[in-house]
């Protein structure tokens, strides 16, 4: 649900300090001059949100770091910092097996942690044993370090769509321990500063845990939370879910993804049944899911409209052939397929057509659209496919939405067809998006941020603590105060 893409540390791109040789200036020039061409060559959004002339003294200040032999983390933070400059949170840095395997042997951070704003909440303690940090408190400090300045530190390494902070905040949340680790100390044991709900400090040392440890943690004083959070989850396991209220006047849809086999006919047996039972209301949970299929996207704003509409407005590629493909998991069939799907533009780049991307040609309304009142519930893990779809919702002024903002872009984002571009030297991977999508929404001030919530309501651990999803509460007493009103 919402808490599960914060609770899922991902495997990052970290490595041990000693674990290879350090790379030398001349191997980190070479890899960095590459990707700067990659991106300048193929990346249609690497000036979408900053100003050719400002990236360009970006890239040569950060190039400017490569002056004496780094060790592979710190190399990767100077990528890392360079992807993160061009606002696309679909652009970012994959690591090869050693630094995967590397990261999960090491001891990191033994909490999970929550943001909300700029201050940290525990969401689980993962040492074996210690009672004294439990789940609602505040962070104050780590290893001397305040919480706010710690999220500050992290920041320009963190890729997000423009000027949106909710997706970054989240992306820090559900990757904290590996940042740390990476970007601030490498140490086994943790100092840590908190606060309770009544303003009462402790402090504890903690020793880091590895992902192993993560996995087996039995620790008893995450049972409320753990129990909340089933019982919050337990409705259903599926990562497509419909369940009803006030005998089916108001129904509920949960999606995890835009993805699966399954989806497309799950949507139609969904609305099929919505119809039948005359169900009113509909809230529709988008939070923390990260996309996927562009046209499941398309296919859930046709269950909520009875007449056409446009999905995207167009989608741009800078080329179909590119001069570093060689480095890249580039398919044999691309070229073709790209040439025969584009059109030319006197301006330079291609035009995707419909025959490459049906997302561009006008979408017909569903068999049985659910005309009611829709409201979506959104935060900082609403992206890709999932904005988009809120972005389309929004302008077709179909949805209230609750929550907090998405954490992709309200106007679209780069994405699509994503080769992984391999730094030779470093065996750094870049993942590289070739298409620059705009959603059809018309010229509009969003241009930089994303679906805004008209009710803005923060998750919280101590809420969460107590059973308790404020996000859907209010939807539901809102639900409940339209169907009086009808």
């Amino acid at each position: 649900m919402f808490l599960s893409t914060s609770f899922i540390l991902l495997a990052g791109f970290l490595s041990t300090a000693g674990a290879s040789a350090p790379l030398s200036p001349a191997q980190m020039q070479a890899d960095f001059d590459l990707m700067r061409h990659a991106l300048e060559e193929g990346h249609p959004g690497l000036n979408r949100y900053i100003p050719k002339p400002e990236m360009n003294r970006a890239f040569e200040a950060q190039r400017a770091k490569l002056t004496r032999p780094m060790t592979r983390p710190q190399f990767e933070a100077v990528v890392a910092q360079t992807l993160a400059t061009m606002r696309c949170g679909h652009t970012k840095m994959n690591a090869d097996e050693e630094v995967e395997t590397a990261i999960k042997n090491a001891r990191t951070f033994p909490l999970r942690v929550l943001t909300e704003g700029r201050r940290l909440a525990v969401v689980l303690n993962e040492t074996p044993d210690n009672q004294t940090l439990r789940p609602g408190m505040e962070i104050v400090e780590i290893n001397g370090q305040k919480a706010p300045d710690l999220i500050d530190r992290l920041w320009p390494f963190i890729s997000g769509d423009g000027d949106i902070e909710t997706g970054r905040l989240h992306d820090i949340a559900g990757r904290f321990a590996q940042l740390y680790w990476w970007l601030v100390e490498q140490r086994d044991n943790f100092i840590v500063k908190a606060r309770d709900a009544s303003g009462n400090t402790v402090v504890a040392t903690l020793a880091g845990v590895t992902d192993a440890e993560r996995r087996t943690s039995r620790n008893p004083v995450n049972e409320t939370m753990k129990a909340n959070i089933g019982r919050l989850m337990a409705w259903s396991p599926d990562d497509f879910a419909l369940r009803f209220f006030n005998d089916s006047e108001v129904a509920e849809i949960r999606l995890r993804h835009f993805a699966g086999d399954t989806y497309r006919q799950w949507i139609e047996d969904t609305f099929n049944t919505l119809h039948e039972k005359g169900t009113k209301t509909l809230i529709i949970d988008l939070r923390g899911n990260g996309g996927g299929d562009d046209m499941y996207g398309a296919m859930l704003v046709s269950c909520l409209t009875d007449k056409p509409f446009r999905y995207f407005d167009r989608i741009e590629l800078k080329t179909v052939d590119p001069s570093f493909k060689a480095h890249c998991d580039w398919p044999a069939s691309a070229e073709a397929r790209l040439r025969e799907g584009t059109t030319p533009e006197l301006s330079g780049g291609y035009r995707v057509t419909a025959n490459l991307h049906p997302g561009v040609a006008e979408q017909n309304p569903g068999k049985h659209p659910f005309l009611g009142k829709v409201f979506v519930l959104t935060d900082g893990g609403t992206f890709s496919t999932a904005a988009d779809f809120c972005a389309i919702v929004r302008h077709l002024n179909r949805a209230t939405f609750i929550g907090k903002e998405t954490g992709g872009a309200y106007c679209g984002n780069n994405s699509g067809f994503m080769p992984t571009l391999t730094l030779p030297n470093s065996q750094v991977g870049i993942r590289l998006p070739m298409y620059e999508y705009w959603n059809a929404v018309g010229a509009s001030g969003e241009n930089r941020r994303g679906t805004r919530p008209d009710h803005v309501i923060e998750l919280k651990t101590a809420d969460v603590l107590r059973g308790v999803d404020a996000q859907l509460d209010c939807a539901l007493k809102l639900a409940r105060a339209t169907t009086l009103s009808q």
